[in-house]
């Protein structure tokens, strides 16, 4: 019932009226397949899962090539990779260069590594999200063969792979890295041409979602993947190159960023909703920071066919409320861009989440997806120009004035 029942959610109708679907008859399916996995003690999960996608539209160096696509992978099922979780990070992976990560830095790994693992809990008889640390004693106690690809040791300023099963004994020290797997050219071959393959045939990019199984053999393993879904993606019109001015007066400059940025560009921008990042945190009640969602959703409708972005502290669209600010795609889908701010707590740079579900809903509709990590030496941020230009909140929404130290 609850399924059937979705087709009249909001985000769906939205969606189909945005992509001028509304006027056909949506027809609900229910499709029931097998979960990929094996049981290693009372658990079951695959030891690789994920979401690919044959064109890395966002690269975090000029040396990765586009066409070669992009992976967002995790340990356990793949619920973890397309869903916008709190505090916790999948393993990005461009297939062009699959050893040069987003993070430079051991301390950067060690921060946005995979803390959580979805797995179903056979003894209980339910799906479940673990603590890795909780999942790992019993790994290890079973000899778990598939864990030397999934974890790296922890050696302070750097990683390395683990060399002897002593090493694995030490759950510690042992983070999840990927980097075995990102190293063997069989697992990168196969991916790459997995994904170049349902191109071809779909004759436009697509992206998948998958498990892997890792087969032992001799000198080295074999891989199996299983393509649990593959759809084509839908493509911007190709922009053209934009070229930034290289005599811009800085005081012009409002905020720049640096990193994972998308490509194209926004025009006649009339308005920005901008939530405080620092004051946002100083919201004692979880209900007043749900009400700031209901908020933004009402100036999302209010500005319909008017240019305009939204800014904050990002996560927006998470689980968790103390990330960012609590909305779905019905609540921002006519923005032009959404701008998410990371601002000293650690939370890093919110963007991290591309490939998401909540990120592809954006993709679909053209909104670009902006990080801005204000700990970030080069980025520009003119705070004056968002906190001393008169805010219009009260002139729009009369009734959410009481918002104007937040929501400007």
């Amino acid at each position: 019932r609850r399924i059937y029942a979705s087709t009249l959610n909001p985000d769906a109708i939205l969606y189909r009226k945005k992509n001028q679907l509304i006027d056909y008859d949506e027809r609900m399916a229910i499709l029931l397949q097998t979960v990929r996995g094996n049981r290693h003690g009372r658990y079951f999960f695959p030891s690789v899962a994920g979401v690919g996608f044959s064109q890395n539209s966002l690269r975090w160096n000029p040396k990765i090539r586009r066409e070669e696509g992009f992976l967002r992978i995790v340990w356990g099922l793949g619920t973890r990779a397309v869903d916008r979780v709190s505090h916790d990070y999948a393993r990005l992976i461009a297939l062009s260069h699959p050893q040069l990560r987003p993070e430079t830095t051991a301390k950067a790994i060690r921060t946005y590594s995979q803390k959580y693992v979805d797995v179903i809990d056979l003894e209980d008889n339910q799906f479940k999200t673990l603590a890795i640390s909780e999942v790992l004693p019993e790994l290890i106690n079973s000899n778990y063969p598939d864990l030397r690809y999934i974890v790296s040791v922890d050696r302070g300023d750097y990683f390395r792979s683990p060399i002897s099963s002593t090493e694995l004994q030490d759950q510690r020290k042992l983070v999840p890295t990927f980097d075995n797997l990102t190293r063997d050219d069989k697992f990168i071959k196969l991916m790459r041409t997995t994904l170049m393959r349902l191109e071809e045939q779909y004759e436009r990019p697509v992206d998948i979602e998958f498990t892997v199984d890792i087969e032992p053999g001799y000198p080295d393993s074999s891989y199996r993947i299983h393509v649990l879904q593959c759809r084509p993606l839908s493509q911007r019109e190709i922009e053209e190159t934009v070229h930034i001015p290289g005599d811009m007066v800085e005081e012009d400059i409002i905020f720049s960023s640096h990193n994972l940025m998308p490509n194209g560009k926004i025009e006649g921008i009339r308005y920005i909703i901008f939530v405080n990042p620092i004051e946002y945190r100083r919201i004692p009640d979880h209900a007043d920071r749900l009400e700031l969602g209901r908020v933004i959703s009402r100036l999302n409708h209010y500005f319909e066919g008017r240019s305009f972005i939204m800014m904050g502290p990002g996560r927006w669209g998470s689980v968790n409320i103390d990330l960012g600010v609590r909305v779905t795609y019905a609540d921002i889908h006519n923005t032009k861009a959404l701008v998410e701010i990371a601002v000293g707590s650690g939370e890093g740079t919110p963007i991290l989440s591309y490939g998401t579900h909540f990120y592809q809903d954006l993709v679909e509709s053209s909104i670009h997806a902006i990080p801005i990590n204000l700990d970030d030496p080069r980025t520009k941020f003119d705070w004056s120009f968002f906190e001393d230009s008169e805010n219009q909140l009260a002139k729009y929404l009369p009734d959410d004035g009481i918002l104007l130290a937040i929501l400007r």
